[in-house]
């Protein structure tokens, strides 16, 4: 079983006050879970598998489909920030 291990080390970056690191926690919390839905989406749709562009935001690696959105929903960086993925 999958033990996410981020809630424990933001808990240790926030009582260390290392303000990088609990960032750099939460922006990786974050994106797994965006990475888990996408995997299973992928999964669900073996036997009809979708075309789809990946767009990564260069700041956090938040992963999104189709297009890049005007501002990342974990980090909050611009569009600009979001490099496709070929």
């Amino acid at each position: 079983e999958f033990k996410n291990m981020y809630p424990d080390m933001i808990k240790t970056a926030k009582e260390e006050e290392h303000k990088a690191a609990e960032r750099s926690f939460t922006y990786a919390n974050e994106v797994e879970k965006t990475h888990a839905a996408l995997y299973q989406k992928i999964l669900d749709n073996l036997d009809n598998p979708a075309e789809a562009d990946y767009y990564v935001c260069k700041v956090c690696g938040h992963t999104h489909e189709n297009e890049a959105p005007e501002k990342c929903p974990v980090c909050g960086a611009n569009q600009n920030a979001f490099e496709k993925v070929d």
